[in-house]
């Protein structure tokens, strides 16, 4: 969302924001107002959208998608009527699908179009969710609340007056679906001038891994690696280190940990701990939309192997932004492949911060997002 408020703010657009500071990924206040974009009106609300068993088990009476109404909260409700009573808007933008519980207040009290971002096909990270759930309750429960989600979303689709996608692939499926709202494709993207090229930084390690491992996704993915490919890259280049770092890392990945592998629950700053690797990885083997973590990676010019669902919605040449791999073989070849290769290496940070510059410029995809709200308004 920063992202898309900065590009935004660039282009001269009046912003008002509403946002939910969940006690998943709570943001102390001052931390908040420091990394607040400038010029932009935000208003944030403590929320708590976490799972529970109560509520998950209350929710199968309801016949609501579970995975949504939890966002849905008294406060915010408030504060969006008074705003949109006081206010005149020429367009609301709904930030990811959960948002989409506020459409009847929204329609209810303001005349402005509104545009759905849709950051994901939000059922089908779901679905594959279901695909890798053993646990045959868990599984029954998943694949009803996925069912319920995926009516939920398509109702949703329509009911806005247009869909800013972050995927082209994600807008073919909605196509697909023979969705008639109006739609584009507004891709992430980022500030060049803030996201230079890494440059400057001792490697500490051959390769290096980062991601948040609360989502079931992120952990599935790492879980793969650490178990399916480290063992081949190890066989194959003994000498290799890695750090892995990620949030709310599980114990049994903590005990993995050896002379070659080293693990970081915490880590501060992420530019600084990718900037010591030589290699980054990004071994997702679930999700929908677009992946922010490989967009940061081409702008700072990371040499990176991802599986082809960690590289969806970006468009990057095998072997020349990055490379591709989706078995346990060809993924820790092509790690060796660049381990082994001073000169290819080189070759793709330049190539990687080309191809992000010319894609994923914030200011331009804010002038071309802009474009598409006039055709609404």
């Amino acid at each position: 969302m920063r992202s898309m408020a900065e590009a935004l703010r660039l282009n001269a657009i009046e912003l008002h924001l509403l946002c939910l500071n969940t006690q998943k990924h709570y943001r102390e206040p001052a931390e908040i107002e420091k990394n607040k974009p400038e010029g932009i009106n935000l208003e944030y609300f403590d929320v708590n959208t976490n799972v529970n068993l109560w509520s998950a088990g209350l929710n199968l009476l309801s016949g609501q998608a579970y995975h949504v109404s939890r966002f849905k909260q008294e406060d915010l409700t408030k504060r969006l009527i008074e705003l949109l009573r006081s206010t005149h808007f020429d367009i609301i933008q709904l930030e990811g699908l959960p948002m989409a519980v506020y459409l009847p207040e929204i329609r209810k009290y303001s005349k402005a179009s509104v545009v759905l971002r849709a950051h994901n096909i939000e059922y089908q990270i779901w679905q594959r969710h279901v695909e890798h759930e053993e646990n045959a309750l868990r599984k029954a429960y998943l694949n009803l609340q996925t069912k319920r989600l995926k009516a939920f979303e398509k109702k949703s689709l329509e009911k806005v007056d247009g869909i800013a996608f972050i995927s082209s692939e994600d807008q073919k499926i909605y196509r697909d679906w023979g969705g008639r709202s109006l739609s584009t494709v507004s891709p992430c993207g980022l500030t060049p001038e803030e996201n230079p090229p890494i440059s400057g930084y001792e490697a500490k390690y051959d390769l290096v891994h980062l991601a948040s491992l609360d989502w079931l996704p992120n952990r599935q993915g790492a879980e793969w690696f650490l178990k399916e490919v480290w063992p081949l890259i190890l066989e194959a280049r003994p000498e290799t280190t890695m750090g892995f770092g990620g949030r709310d890392m599980p114990p049994e990945f903590i005990e993995m940990g050896s002379e070659n592998l080293w693990l970081y629950p915490i880590v501060e700053n992420a530019r600084d701990f990718i900037g010591h690797g030589k290699v980054a990885v990004i071994p997702l083997l679930a999700g929908s939309g677009m992946r922010i973590k490989l967009l940061e990676f081409l702008a700072w010019g990371m040499p990176t192997v991802s599986t082809g669902i960690g590289a969806e919605g970006i468009a990057i040449e095998n072997y020349k932004h990055g490379i591709i791999a989706n078995d346990p073989e060809s993924f820790a070849a092509a790690v060796v492949y660049l381990l082994d290769g001073k000169e290819a290496r080189q070759e793709m940070q330049m190539q990687a911060r080309h191809f992000f510059e010319e894609n994923f410029d914030n200011q331009i995809l804010g002038k071309d997002l802009i474009q598409f709200y006039q055709t609404l308004i």
